[in-house]
């Protein structure tokens, strides 16, 4: 099995352990309500993000995705590790994307480069932790990215 293929089953048993666990607030909007919102939006590029890839929400899991709308990384293992990078640049990271970040850094040697630019990319941008991801959703994606100052 190649190092994608461990990382990623990684990630999908993390999931439901984590799930003990997480307590977010309840998500504020449903799947198919993104749709009706106005074109440009993060909702609506969050809803596009999703259904181009065949998903809808995963439960709890709801801000993480629009972290992956706002911030334009894919669902690749390579990309959830970008995304990893920029949350621990942007000091936002979780206990998991912590881990997930050192773990993708030691079995990915060749994405490093990648990685110390996304965190440098997070560091430039504005704190994360201090905003209300449901909040955005109706906001225009182009003046979010502008605001929170992500390159």
């Amino acid at each position: 099995m190649n190092k994608h293929k461990v990382v990623e089953k990684l990630i999908g048993w993390s999931v439901p352990f984590l799930n003990l666990f997480r307590k977010p607030e309840p998500w504020p909007y449903k799947f198919d309500d993104l749709l009706y919102l106005e074109q440009g939006t993060l909702g609506r590029e969050l809803h596009q993000f999703l259904q181009s890839r065949n998903l809808g929400y995963l439960p709890k899991y709801e801000e993480h995705d629009a972290y992956h709308a706002l911030l334009g990384y894919g669902t690749t293992v390579t990309e959830e590790l970008k995304l990893q990078s920029f949350m621990w640049g942007n000091k936002n990271a979780t206990f998991a994307g912590k881990v997930l970040f050192i773990l993708g850094y030691i079995l990915f040697p060749s994405k490093h480069d990648e990685f110390r630019r996304e965190v440098k990319r997070g560091m430039e941008a504005r704190p994360l932790c201090e905003y209300d991801v449901a909040s955005m959703i109706p906001l225009q994606l182009d003046e979010l990215r502008r605001n929170l100052c992500i390159s």
